[in-house]
């Protein structure tokens, strides 16, 4: 597995230290993670940073590492501001960003605070994509749909390469889409068993390896014990997401690093070949470096001290 991490844009275990957030991304690097991730909501439970706009500041402050969207809630976008504000990430970080998106619509203020009607998340995420698609090829074709109307016009400047896209969700039709309009799939909160039941659905609509990611949001609390992970992914998820812990404890890894791998492991048989770290608790870069030197190298990676 290649592994990743998300970095700490959201106010769940304390304020928002922008400083931390730099100082996570550029660790990751040394360590030799493949991505840095962001979250996104415009409106929540806690108090979150833009994801490309940090991105964008997180490109002048790292090298290597990609950059990554977990996920970008496209239908709360015109697509064409999307696009610009994708392919000017894209060109600043150097063609290192891989772009996450999803429909959101657990909370329906959100969607009427960007001022879109809450229903029909599916076309609106279908029409979307195939927007934002035509405008980062430089197809510069008019787009109608129920939802989008683009005119033909072109991206100036364009993507030089074809951003990765990677759909996030749980549900069956999230996995057909993916199927047929990403490059990856990248879940949150769902078990190996479903995981294994997604990867099949994927391959069956034509789909291999080659030409398709299989990643997974899994949030982590390394800790001494697992009692103490425990406390420390309880105490983040309910403050971010103000739903008790026990409803989905058994997605969360937590506890110590055996206790991690053994959570881990069959995913890995289910055929996830990235997962992307949501650190949970206070003590992030600390709990960054563990992952690092005590899971990090049973993935398959490696502990690095330079950036190449």
């Amino acid at each position: 597995m290649k592994a990743g991490v998300f970095l700490p844009t959201f106010a769940a275990s304390g304020p928002i230290d922008v400083e931390a957030v730099r100082r996570i991304a550029v660790a990751a690097e040394r360590h030799g993670f493949e991505y840095a991730f962001v979250g996104d909501h415009l409106v929540w439970n806690v108090g979150m940073l833009a994801p490309l706009p940090t991105l964008a500041y997180l490109a002048a402050a790292t090298e290597r590492i990609k950059l990554g969207t977990g996920v970008y809630l496209l239908p709360l976008r015109p697509p064409m501001i999307a696009a610009k504000d994708v392919a000017t990430v894209d060109a600043l970080s150097g063609g290192r960003l891989v772009l996450g998106v999803g429909a959101g619509g657990e909370n329906p203020l959100e969607y009427r605070a960007a001022g879109v009607a809450p229903g029909n998340r599916g076309e609106r995420m279908e029409e979307g994509l195939i927007a934002l698609g035509s405008l980062l090829g430089g197809e510069g074709t008019a787009i109608e749909g129920r939802f989008t109307s683009v005119p033909a016009v072109l991206l100036d400047p364009r993507p030089e390469r074809t951003i990765p896209l990677w759909l996030g969700g749980r549900a069956d039709a999230v996995v057909d889409r993916a199927a047929r309009m990403a490059d990856g799939w990248f879940p949150v909160w769902v078990s190996a068993r479903r995981y294994a039941s997604a990867h099949d659905r994927v391959f069956a609509a034509g789909r291999t390896d080659e030409d398709f990611v299989f990643a997974l949001n899994l949030f982590v609390a390394l800790a001494d014990t697992r009692e103490e992970g425990y406390r420390l992914a309880s105490r983040h998820m309910e403050a971010a997401y103000a739903l008790q812990f026990s409803k989905f404890a058994k997605y969360v890894a937590y506890g110590t690093a055996d206790d991690i791998k053994e959570l881990l492991e069959p995913y890995r048989a289910a055929g996830v070949t990235q997962v992307v770290f949501n650190l949970t608790g206070p003590g992030q870069a600390e709990m960054l470096d563990r992952l690092a030197e005590e899971v990090l190298p049973w993935l398959g990676g490696h502990v690095g001290n330079d950036v190449r």
